[in-house]
């Protein structure tokens, strides 16, 4: 009884180890299949900027030091809800 007892517990483990390498082998394969998104930004279209971005919720701070020319990209998210933008936008080019 022992001996059958020893059988089950290492076929139900070894049934187990390949289950888990079959589910992170899968994610892996997502993972590799996955595309890169289309509005990718031009390295050459960067411009230097200073956004300065808080989290209304925990208060994380993101700064932001390029961006694409001529646009305010969207304020980042955190805690699920989106960051404010603490430092005012100089439009005039001063520093």
């Amino acid at each position: 009884m022992f001996a059958l007892w020893t059988i089950v517990r290492f076929v139900v483990a070894l049934g187990a180890a390949v289950v888990l390498y079959l589910i992170g082998a899968a994610l892996v394969r997502n993972f590799s299949s996955m595309e890169l998104p289309d509005n990718e930004p031009d390295p050459a279209n960067l411009e230097d900027v200073d956004y300065r971005y808080r989290c209304i919720v925990c208060g994380a701070q993101l700064v932001l030091y390029s961006a694409q020319s001529g646009d305010v990209p969207d304020a980042p998210r955190h805690c699920r809800e989106p960051m404010v933008l603490m430092a005012p936008i100089d439009d005039t080019g001063r520093s």
